[in-house]
C-alpha cells in the first residue's frame, strides 16, 4: 500500500503540476487536491483488500486489515496535526519533492484519509465471495 501511495501521489504532483496542487502563493491545497488524495486512498484500500483477499480468504481477515490501516494511518498522522503550520507563504518556485513534504492539508483531511482507506477495504470485502471467519 505504502508503494502504490508513493508512486501515486508523486505522479499527480507530476501531472498536475504545483499549482493546480498548493493553492497561490501557499502551502495550503486546493480543493481539487483533497479530492484526488481521498480518492487515492480509498482505492489505497481497494488494493490492499484484494492483496488481502488473494492471500487470505476470509472476512475476518479483511476487517483486520481495515482497522490496521485506520489505526496505523491516524497514528502515523498525529505528528501532522500536532504541527501548529507555522510560516505558509510559498514564494517562488517549487519543486515537487519542496511541494509534497510542505503542502499542508486540513486536520480533518488526516483522519479523513485512513477512514477511507479502511472504507476501500471493506467495500472491496463485502463485493468478494469470501469464505466465514
Amino acid at each position: 500500500m505504502s508503494l502504490f501511495f508513493f508512486a501515486v501521489f508523486t505522479g499527480a504532483h507530476v501531472v498536475l503540476g504545483i499549482e493546480r496542487i498548493l493553492q497561490p502563493d501557499s502551502y495550503e491545497v486546493t480543493t481539487l487536491w483533497l479530492v484526488i488524495y481521498g480518492a487515492i486512498y480509498f482505492a489505497g484500500g481497494i488494493l490492499a483488500c484484494l492483496i488481502c483477499v488473494a492471500i487470505s480468504r476470509t472476512q475476518r481477515t479483511c476487517q483486520v486489515l481495515a482497522f490496521v490501516i485506520f489505526v496505523a494511518g491516524v497514528l502515523l498522522c498525529i505528528p501532522a496535526m500536532r504541527d501548529s503550520g507555522g510560516l505558509n507563504i510559498r514564494a517562488g518556485e517549487v519543486t515537487i519533492m519542496e511541494a509534497m513534504k510542505l503542502a499542508k492539508l486540513p486536520h480533518w483531511m488526516h483522519l479523513l484519509g485512513p477512514a477511507l482507506g479502511a472504507a476501500g477495504v471493506l467495500l472491496c470485502a463485502r463485493t468478494r465471495k469470501l469464505s466465514a471467519p
